[in-house]
């Protein structure tokens, strides 16, 4: 069999695993992000994009070249040399080195100032994934045919054909049902993921961000303010509870005692700035604008917003709101 049977596709001289990679990373990302899947369906068809192919896009940027075949069986214990990757040694290696992807991905966000959601960290590894599947494309394209990594399709169809003996032709017609089937299986899987009710956990994400120089960021929050002068803060509302929702917010100023933590504070006195309800739709994300105007005085003031599904009480607070986002500041 020649390398161009086994190292590249039909279309061409890409691999074979780049559209399927690329492909299932964008149809999760456009699921996950539409709502369309929730709950245990969610998770099954976002772990391989959290756990497995942003490890394996970048291997194979790092490691465009397959295995010799002449090299030692692989194993998971040994390091990759510059003699290429396997498929096996590929796939061990791919949830490792994702899972070291993931607080570098969440650093990142962080230190530009974009808020870990949905939203940014599905778009980011999606992103991440198509990039790098690209750019592992070009590194094995540039290789020889017989060098470069594909999944070793021809490779097993042979091994098949030793081991096993018989008319060749049967031997493929059984592969071909397989992959028949295995293609069929994943179809029947997405199909139910688009037709299952969504029986997991829903809930409402809140954040309270500022303006930043062409879009909204988590940071630059003020730490210091005159008393009555007006703080510029924007609180976004995302319903995923499954139905409309009415929220009410409750925005206070708090004098209190104690470390900086929720659970071991005692407010001393406190300023309500402002109380107002926000109608979100089911799937979408409200903006509200706050314009704060503090009139206590002192150091280490706590500013609060809680977030009541429905009616807010009297006397709002962490335990009670469902959700509960805070800055700390000095007003003089």
């Amino acid at each position: 069999m020649s390398g161009d049977e086994d190292g590249s596709s039909v279309l061409g001289r890409v691999p074979t695993d780049v559209p399927f990679v690329a492909g299932y990373a964008l149809l999760v990302g456009v699921l996950v992000l539409a709502g369309v899947v929730g709950g245990a369906v969610r998770v099954v068809l976002a772990a391989p994009l959290i756990l497995f192919l942003p490890g394996y896009a970048l291997l194979s940027v790092l490691f465009p070249a397959d295995r010799p075949a002449d090299a030692e069986r692989p194993s998971v214990w040994r390091l990759p040399t510059a003699d290429g990757l396997g498929w096996f040694e590929r796939c061990s290696l791919a949830v490792p080195t994702s899972v070291a992807l993931g607080p570098l991905v969440a650093v990142s966000l962080a230190a530009v100032g974009v808020p870990l959601t949905t939203l940014t960290v599905t778009t980011t590894l999606v992103a991440l994934v198509l990039l790098a599947s690209a750019a592992g494309a070009v590194r094995r394209i540039q290789l020889a045919p017989a060098a470069r990594y594909d999944v070793p399709v021809g490779r097993w169809r042979e091994e098949l054909r030793t081991r096993w003996g018989g008319d060749g032709s049967r031997i493929d017609r059984g592969l071909d049902v397989l992959v028949a089937l295995a293609v069929v299986l994943a179809v029947s899987g997405l199909a139910v993921g688009f037709a299952a009710p969504d029986t997991g956990e829903s809930y409402t994400e809140a954040a309270l961000l500022t303006q930043g120089n062409d879009r909204l960021v988590a940071g630059n929050y003020p730490e210091a303010v005159q008393a009555g002068q007006s703080t510029d803060l924007v609180l976004t509302l995302d319903n995923r509870l499954g139905v409309d929702a009415e929220y009410e917010v409750v925005v206070v100023l708090d004098r209190v005692r104690g470390a900086n933590t929720t659970e071991s504070l005692t407010v001393l006195e406190r300023n309500e700035l402002s109380r107002f309800s926000v109608s979100v739709a089911d799937g979408q994300q409200a903006q509200q604008n706050l314009s704060v105007s503090p009139t206590l005085l002192g150091e280490n003031l706590r500013l609060s917003v809680f977030v009541y599904r429905g009616e807010a009480p009297a006397n709002p607070s962490g335990a009670t709101a469902d959700e509960h986002l805070y800055l700390w500041i000095d007003v003089r």
